[in-house]
């Protein structure tokens, strides 16, 4: 089946999930503007709406597609001026979108603004990017609020959730992008993984490691890079700088490439020096025990939490094996004390956003409690589904030394020992996860990750640099 053909596929479910919603009025979803560089005449990288992107397979800024029952789909392409041919590329025109997207009827933008003239005053489902409200001319219609275009709020979220509910299962298309997209993050990780060594700076590992992920494919990243060193480990979105990294440090890298809008999300936590320390080796094979239990756990019909709870458990008896915490396993998950080391979630859906398609079942919310406030995926798992699994031990200053933690977990933490680690760091190891039929598959499989495994990658890598 063509890239063409699966996209016609994917609409027709839409279509079919959108009648079986009971909303007979027009949908429009905008693919989004690109956001101005204030002092400069450019703009911010362009990411079109994964919703626009999901149903065209494009992304192209400004455009808009639209559907109504009865009338099919209307894809409208941007147009650009003589003035803006001058400094920009000219977008593809509207038949060759046509013949990209399967969109039969792609007309010029300029006629965006007679659709919704046509149907003024009708209630309308907003998705995609909801510029469109405040940058109406942008799209080519004069003004928003003088078409009195009416959006109706719970039909939106209503078609939205159902939309949601459709992309999280990835097709064909999605997964040849989606490996690439992996393999990419996979080469520049190991990348990173030779070259890192004392001396070296967060921000210059960070370019070597991109470099790969584009010399492999990468259109850009995934998200932004997060490169980590001793104390800066333990940053959970910690941007890389000039820190320099010292022997006896750790190094948490979690970063990915992003392929034709597909995002891959990996990481690895590797010693400065060639070999882990005892206590780094102890907690990084905890972690690892965690997320290979969670791995062998998942499948069809699996609860996402239920996978999250038992890294839990697997944690915080790590953390009573090495002195840290004090207590039976079960009581110390029911207080939440592990999440004093491991205070998010075990990982998130992942496809054109990193985090994607609203991970929660509907009717879910997330919990008010500590161990559970960031859990970003509640839902039982099915085939095609892609997720992370990212269990980590943090030593987290800011959580460690405040007083209120301190007294309430006063006889379930060793204190001592943990004042003795503040500058620790973390540990974190993510691996993208494909649910199968029967099982799942590590997408991200190609990347070593046993401690002995990393010791050999960083033996060599320092050999090569030594030599």
């Amino acid at each position: 089946m063509s890239d063409t053909e699966v996209l016609r596929e994917r609409r027709l479910r839409v279509e079919a999930a959108w009648s079986s919603a009971e909303f007979d009025g027009p949908v429009l979803i905008p693919a989004s503007l690109p956001i101005p560089i204030d002092g400069t005449d450019q703009f911010h990288e362009f990411h079109a709406h994964p919703e626009f992107q999901y149903l065209t397979g494009v992304a192209e800024p400004g455009a808009a597609l639209a559907w109504e029952p009865g009338d099919g789909w209307t894809l409208f392409a941007p147009s650009l001026s003589v003035e803006d041919l001058v400094w920009m590329s000219a977008p593809p025109s509207a038949d060759e979108l046509a013949a990209e997207t399967g969109v039969s009827r792609s007309v010029d933008r300029s006629e965006l603004a007679g659709w919704l003239e046509s149907r003024r005053g009708r209630g309308m489902a907003l998705l995609g990017s909801r510029d469109v409200e405040l940058r109406a001319t942008e799209y080519g219609v004069e003004s928003w609020s003088s078409l009195e275009a009416v959006v109706d709020e719970e039909a939106t979220e209503r078609l939205g959730k159902a939309l949601a509910e459709l992309r999280r299962a990835k097709d064909a298309v999605e997964l040849d992008r989606m490996t690439r997209a992996v393999d990419a993050a996979v080469f520049g990780h190991l990348a990173a993984q030779r070259l890192a060594r004392h001396g070296l700076t967060e921000r210059a590992l960070q370019i070597e490691m991109e470099a790969e992920f584009f010399r492999r494919g990468g259109a850009r990243t995934a998200y932004g890079s997060i490169v980590g060193s001793g104390p800066n480990s333990a940053i959970l979105h910690g941007t890389p700088g000039e820190r320099v990294m010292s022997d006896g440090e750790l190094v948490l890298i979690d970063a990915g490439a992003e392929i034709e809008g597909y995002a891959s999300d990996v990481t690895r936590t590797f010693p400065v020096s060639a070999e882990f320390t005892g206590i780094q080796r102890d907690l990084y094979n905890v972690v690892l025990a965690a997320q290979q239990e969670a791995i062998a756990g998942a499948g069809p019909g699996v609860e996402y939490k239920s996978l999250h709870m038992q890294a839990s458990a697997t944690i915080a008896q790590g953390l009573v094996d090495a002195g840290i915490l004090r207590g039976s396993v079960e009581e110390l998950v029911a207080a939440d004390a592990h999440a004093l080391f491991f205070p998010h979630g075990l990982g998130h859906m992942l496809g054109l956003s990193t985090h994607d398609c609203a991970g929660y079942l509907e009717g879910r919310v997330p919990e008010d409690r500590f161990g559970l406030a960031y859990l970003r995926t509640d839902l039982p798992l099915a085939p095609g589904y892609v997720v992370t699994i990212e269990p980590g031990i943090y030593f987290v200053p800011a959580l460690l030394t405040d007083p209120a933690r301190r007294e309430r977990y006063a006889e379930m933490v060793n204190w001592d020992v943990v004042d003795g680690l503040l500058d620790f760091g973390g540990i974190r190891i993510e691996d993208d996860v494909l649910i199968t039929g029967d099982g799942c598959e590590v997408m991200s499989e190609a990347l070593p990750k046993s401690a002995d495994e990393i010791e050999a990658i960083r033996r060599d890598g320092l050999g090569a640099a030594n030599g």
